[in-house]
């Protein structure tokens, strides 16, 4: 098992160089080439209503083919996107291509990539395996993020998508030598969205809705601070750092308790705090942000991988796939009615503040089953 490790290690370690390379700048490349912020919301829209639709598709192909197909498949589909945004185009149909190769490369990466984590990681040590797995991504993330900032500043995407396609086709190396005993379920995803525990399907919506505050955070940097790739991945680099500082400190803690609640509503009270402070003070809740990140992501996986209520592994990513594009495709619905970017914002943490006040009655209550 050790050995499946190493092998999952590195392969998290180059694909995610690989993917955050120019995966961190999305949004902030598409506003620089001209898209409004109107478009870029329908990308986003779109992307995750595919995902609704094709993450059955792949878990079908995993269980009865294999993982690694949907992992390929994925990939590939990233390659296309990244060679389609050389070449941009402002019609309709060209953010629907986008959006579509988006999904397909996201569906196909990261239920291959929790299905394997699933398999290489105990879930009664969680949280400690994971937890390197962690370090390594942040570190790998953090090269990623100023290597992909120097090239869009000074030259072009084409460089990227050169050596981001390469490191990912060799990243799948290791992943796919992953030895795992291979068991194919009986796709039966009503059954066991019935079976779940409906607290967790909650935690993991609000929880996911970070990825859509993410998304358009670089968008308001270069509206209302600095217009360059420099700052948006130096505010990536600061956040990832903290986490592989405290992560050392948390990765103990959570062992014992598991504080989901309290980060989450830490993560919301600092993401309010990055729209009203200059770009040194942004910076600095940065560094904080990546304490609290953790704590929340680390909790979540907890979440994720130990309490699934007799829900096997397949099905809880299924179920964890569909619930996450689902709750962002009706959140960012209504920002289609807002003409500025920080109330956008502003609306999905107030979202993600009554979610998480509805999770902590139901929680304390122990009311929904």
């Amino acid at each position: 098992m050790k050995r499946e490790r190493i092998k999952f290690n590195t392969f998290s370690f180059i694909s995610t160089f690989a993917r955050t390379i120019i995966e961190t700048f999305i949004s902030l490349f598409l506003f620089k080439n001209g898209f409004s912020i109107k478009e870029i919301l329908f990308f986003y829209l779109l992307e995750n209503v595919f995902a609704i639709l094709i993450s059955y598709l792949f878990v079908y192909i995993g269980e009865k083919k294999k993982y690694s197909i949907a992992m390929y498949i994925g990939i590939v589909c990233f390659i296309l996107f990244q060679v389609s945004i050389n070449f941009i185009n402002h019609s309709t149909w060209y953010i629907v291509l986008l959006a579509l190769l988006y999904s397909l490369y996201r569906r196909g990466y990261w239920l291959s990539r929790r299905f394997y984590i699933t398999n290489v990681i105990p879930q009664n040590n969680s949280t400690e395996v994971f937890s390197l797995t962690l370090i390594l991504s942040q570190i790998s993330s953090i090269i990623a993020g100023y290597c992909g900032a120097f090239f869009l500043d000074k030259f072009t995407v084409l460089p990227l998508t050169i050596i981001s396609s390469v490191l990912l086709f060799i990243s799948a190396i290791p992943l796919v030598r992953i030895k795992y005993k291979k068991t194919s379920t009986k796709i039966e995803l009503i059954k066991n969205l019935k079976q779940y525990d409906k607290r967790n399907l909650l935690a993991f919506s609000f929880y996911e809705l970070n990825n859509l505050v993410t998304f358009l955070f670089p968008i308001y940097i270069a509206v209302y601070i600095q217009n360059s790739y420099t700052l948006a991945g130096s505010i990536n680099a600061i956040s990832k750092i903290a986490v592989i500082i405290f992560i050392f400190i948390y990765g103990k803690v959570i062992k014992k308790k598991n504080h989901f609640v309290l980060s989450t509503l830490i993560c919301l009270i600092l993401y309010a705090s990055k729209l009203f402070v200059s770009n040194y003070w942004i910076l600095i809740i940065c560094f904080i942000e990546g304490f609290a990140g953790v704590m929340q992501t680390q909790s979540n996986n907890k979440i994720y991988f130990e309490n699934r209520n007799g829900v096997d592994a397949t099905h809880c990513n299924l179920i964890y796939n569909i619930i996450e594009s689902i709750v962002r495709s009706i959140v960012v619905i209504p920002l289609f009615f807002i003409n500025n970017i920080r109330i956008m914002i502003i609306v999905v943490l107030c979202i993600m503040g009554i979610q998480l006040l509805v999770y902590s009655i139901i929680k304390k209550g122990n009311k929904l089953k």
